[in-house]
């Protein structure tokens, strides 16, 4: 079979298929372990088959609905894909139903300094975690990309993360959305967000910032979900 007739890795109807909250996360990880040579993962780093729409949205809605909605098979959650304002519809079929209708994720995982990030990668098979990139020439004619190799101290690193988590809710919050929504931001919490201390400022920016940026929208609550388990919910009143 040649590489134009292999099927494809993930399809938009297979992304948009309604799941519970009790399956969702692990279809999400049984998806992403498909991009499992190096020729897909490179792909994959690029946002083809899919894959950015797995990663920045499925996921997160997928973290959020196995913790917030303790994995109950009683809640549906469907992945939306296009320009509405929303990226999932929640059917909640509980004895004791929320009021959750919709789910809008909005990311701090992916600037254009990591995207040039995954250029080096992709070139190099390496890349510095953290520090400052930049390049030399458009993307189509790109000359160089350098990056920092500096040491960088933690506290530079988790207040440049907490400027991209106020950046992008309060972009969000000048956008209408359907009542019912619950925001939905992925955070670090393998490096900026790790530490005890990390989260109390997290949750400092919240108290102050986000939540009084967020009230007076249809926004029902922010969560903060990561990937090493933090998981934030905050009701918006």
């Amino acid at each position: 079979m040649s590489p134009d007739e292999m099927p494809p890795v993930l399809t938009r109807a297979e992304l948009e298929t309604p799941r519970s909250a009790a399956d969702m996360l692990a279809w999400v990880d049984q998806a992403h372990r498909r991009f499992n040579t190096k020729e897909l993962k490179a792909q994959a780093r690029e946002g083809k088959h899919f894959n950015g729409e797995l990663v920045h949205e499925a996921r997160p809605m997928a973290l959020f609905a196995s913790r917030h909605f303790k994995a109950s098979p009683q809640v549906i959650i469907t992945h939306v894909l296009g320009n509405q304002n929303y990226d999932g519809i929640v059917e909640d079929k509980r004895d004791f139903p929320e009021l959750i209708r919709y789910l809008e994720v909005t990311t701090t995982l992916k600037t254009y300094e990591d995207s040039l990030r995954m250029e080096v990668l992709n070139k190099d098979g390496h890349v510095p975690a953290y520090g400052r990139v930049t390049a030399v020439g458009p993307r189509h004619k790109r000359e160089a990309i350098r990056t920092e190799k500096n040491a960088i101290e933690h506290g530079v690193i988790r207040g440049e993360h907490l400027t991209r988590v106020q950046d992008v809710v309060e972009r969000k919050a000048k956008k209408n959305y359907e009542p019912g929504t619950v925001l939905i931001v992925p955070v670090d919490d393998f490096g900026p967000f790790r530490e005890k201390a990390d989260v109390l400022a997290l949750e400092r920016l919240v108290s102050g910032v986000l939540l009084p940026a967020l009230k007076g929208t249809n926004f029902a609550a922010l969560a903060l979900e990561g990937d090493n388990g933090l998981h934030g919910w905050y009701p918006i009143a």
